[in-house]
């Protein structure tokens, strides 16, 4: 019965409903030799992301050596130039060593002079020595002198040659003392220039966590302390953002970068981008990526918030296509 029914629904004799029949045709028309096409995605021509204002360099400054803070030079909000020295840390022990080591440095000096006189009396005593056994081995062989008188000169030249050895081992080990104290000396010396804290680049001082008078302990991986400055450099700021990882393959240096401050002015700056990580974070699985921006009023505070907008460079989006292909 099902059979007759079939027959009566298509009088063309086929079983075989419709949309089946449509589905064959379509594909009959993909011949063994055509190829499936799949859509290709461009490379996208804008990204809008977040970023973050941050200094150039941002350092803080740590005593290297403990002590009390006797002078103070800068405060917060102060330009300062590189080597410009922002406090000075008073040591009295470490200047105790150092005047001890100076003390050293002289004391080697003298025995090393003291040495080197003597070897030259050791020295003139050898010559002398030699010079004397040689014509004592002349009147022996004329039978003017003694076997037991040529021997004897023998073992005094002898003592001379050794002397003359201990004399310049003498002088040998004094030179390596004075080395010793000067090296010594150099490392104290050093140590005292930790005492100043100094700046490292021109720049501003945003942070001062110190007072006169406070007692600063060193600074080391074991026992970490609060810095003493923060110093930036703000004359050019690099501008943060974090590209999400849908975009961030396509970003390169040299796309144009559009940076809108928030804020009541709503400033809008416009550079490329300098530079970019070239991998993942993992736990965000973002890319950061930086822009560099003049800032020669101090205009731009790190810190600020802004909307940055990447565009692609022209024909980016074209050769992408033909690269597909």
């Amino acid at each position: 019965m099902t059979r007759e029914r079939d027959q009566q629904k298509f009088p063309s004799g086929h079983g075989v409903p419709f949309a089946s029949l449509l589905l064959c045709t379509w594909l009959g028309t993909i011949g063994p030799g055509t190829a499936q096409q799949t859509p290709t995605a461009s490379a996208p021509t804008s990204v809008v992301v977040p970023g973050t204002v941050q200094a150039f360099y941002a350092t803080d400054l740590f005593a290297k050596e403990s002590g009390y803070v006797s002078q103070i030079h800068a405060d917060i909000g102060d330009q300062v130039k590189k080597n410009q020295v922002l406090a000075v840390i008073e040591t009295p022990e470490l200047q105790q060593q150092l005047m001890r080591s100076r003390a050293a440095v002289q004391q080697a000096a003298a025995a090393l002079d003291v040495a080197k006189r003597r070897l030259t009396g050791l020295q003139a005593d050898r010559a002398l020595q030699q010079a004397t056994l040689k014509r004592t081995e002349q009147l022996f062989a004329g039978k003017a002198m003694t076997g037991q008188q040529l021997d004897e000169q023998r073992a005094k030249e002898g003592v001379s040659a050794a002397n003359l050895g201990v004399g310049q081992a003498d002088v040998a080990l004094a030179e390596a003392n004075l080395a010793a104290a000067n090296a010594d000396l150099q490392r104290l010396q050093a140590m005292v220039e930790y005492t100043k804290i100094i700046a490292p680049f021109d720049g501003v001082i945003t942070r001062r966590l110190v007072n006169l008078g406070d007692l600063v302990q060193a600074a080391t991986s074991a026992r970490p302390t609060a810095p003493l400055f923060t110093c930036q450099e703000i004359d050019v700021v690099r501008v943060f953002a974090e590209v999400p990882e849908t975009n961030a393959a396509a970003i390169r240096p040299g796309w144009a970068a559009e940076v809108r401050l928030y804020g009541p002015t709503g400033q809008t700056l416009r550079n490329t981008v300098t530079r970019v990580a070239g991998a993942l974070e993992p736990t965000t699985r973002t890319m950061r990526v930086e822009i560099d921006l003049p800032n020669p009023d101090g205009s731009l505070l790190p810190g600020m918030y802004a909307q940055i907008t990447l565009s692609s460079p022209p024909g980016l989006e074209a050769q992408a296509t033909v690269g597909s292909k």
